[in-house]
């Protein structure tokens, strides 16, 4: 009977021991899956963050690409109409360049006359 009271009381440690061990595993296990989640989170906020960063960096692309847009069409409608003035300014140069040239021939067909 001894024997058997022997037997079982190592057998009851060696039970308490890995009661303990399980405690000490189930312990471990708990502050690492709180460790996982509290880095999973500082991960998540930091993802949306990025994302904030991002979606705020394309809405000022999107703003400063519309704002560069009105500035070209300004710029073209501009640019248009200065062209538009020098063809006119060129017109009207060639037409009174003709008109000199006419006015010297007749200046010189009068003093042709006047000198015959």
């Amino acid at each position: 009977m001894v024997k058997e009271w022997g037997d079982w009381e190592k057998y009851r440690e060696h039970l308490l021991r890995q009661v303990k061990d399980f405690e000490k595993a189930k312990a471990t296990l708990s502050e690492e899956n709180t460790k996982f989640e509290a880095d999973r989170r500082s991960l998540e906020w930091g993802h949306e963050g990025l994302r904030g960063k991002l979606r705020a960096a394309e809405d000022l692309l999107a703003k400063e690409r519309a704002d560069w847009k009105k500035i070209c069409e300004k710029d073209n409608q501009r640019m248009y109409a200065a062209r538009a003035k020098i063809t006119d300014l060129e017109a009207q140069t060639a037409t009174l360049t003709q008109k000199v040239e006419d006015l010297g021939a007749d200046k010189e067909r009068v003093e042709a006359e006047l000198s015959a």
